[in-house]
């Protein structure tokens, strides 16, 4: 049963710089990748949320793809969400990951038109037998407006063998708990949703796709270590110090604090798509204040 993708740590929700006049960042963007793997990440998750994906053009899509195959050069695996609210639009995205040799693909739930349990079994089934990469499914239940609980993991599963495994972004600790439990053995899972990290690894998922990892990747990585030692105590301490990051980059607009947090780190991000926005100077010096107190500049 199953296709497992060995995949085990922090998978970086990679974010996606953008020039003022909203082009691919391209220098920026192959920065951050080797910035990332040089703080030993254990694999990168473009075109996600983190991403901004779901708003980019296909071509914007392809070529941001492109340069992450490119940039990563094999050197960490790569996930490549190609999910979107359309069938055919994701298989499309799909092929064209499997053209760059990416080491899995992983989809959204379809959102706005939301499907029923047969009409998400056959979507994943089309987006299964479309490729040869392994397939990952992504319940984003805030995002795609619905949960993909276990019982409808299973009848996907039982219908699409490239099923790989799955990240689970419920925010649900009994559910992460029942993927592990009656999943794990034969499917790959991971969590998401930062404030889980510590979670996520304590119940046993193999994974966990991070935002802020995008920042501040050893601090992630060290509750990974700390976690898979067993030493409980350190890793709430690194969570609670994370939920704190977190409390202040989530401070302003979605998404672009990351990217002005990276920025005095040393890595130019650019900006943010629309209909997102950037930060204004005050919210700047405010992010800048509070990652002083937090002593991380």
């Amino acid at each position: 049963m199953g296709r497992k993708f060995e995949i085990k740590g922090i998978i970086t929700a990679l974010l996606t710089p953008f020039t003022k006049d909203e082009q691919i960042k391209e220098d920026a963007l192959r920065a951050l990748i080797d910035f990332q793997v040089e703080h030993n990440v254990h694999g990168l998750f473009p075109l996600a949320t983190t991403g901004e994906g779901m708003k980019l053009s296909m071509g914007k899509r392809k070529r941001v793809a492109e340069i992450v195959a490119d940039q990563t050069k094999a050197r960490i695996p790569i996930i490549l969400h190609v999910g979107t609210q359309d069938t055919e639009m994701t298989i499309e995205l799909a092929k064209h990951a499997e053209d760059l040799d990416v080491d899995a693909i992983c989809a959204v739930g379809p959102f706005y038109y939301k499907p029923d349990a047969l009409g998400l079994t056959q979507h994943y089934k089309r987006i299964g037998e479309a490729t040869d990469l392994p397939l990952f499914i992504y319940n984003n239940v805030e995002r795609q407006g619905y949960n993909i609980s276990p019982e409808d993991f299973e009848k996907i599963v039982k219908n699409v063998p490239q099923v790989a495994g799955l990240k689970d972004t419920s925010y649900n600790i009994n559910q992460l708990q029942y993927y592990v439990h009656k999943f794990g053995e034969n499917y790959t899972i991971i969590g998401g949703g930062d404030p889980m990290m510590f979670t996520t690894f304590a119940v046993g998922a193999a994974a966990h796709i991070s935002a802020i990892s995008n920042v501040f990747p050893e601090l992630t990585i060290q509750l990974y270590e700390v976690t898979k030692r067993g030493d409980y105590e350190k890793a709430r301490e690194l969570q609670f110090r994370l939920n704190d990051i977190r409390d202040v980059i989530k401070k302003g607009p979605y998404i672009t604090p990351y990217k002005e947090a990276l920025k005095l780190r040393g890595i130019d991000m650019g900006t943010v798509s629309s209909p997102l926005r950037p930060m204004d100077e005050e919210e700047i010096k405010t992010l800048r204040e509070n990652l002083k107190k937090l002593r991380l500049i």
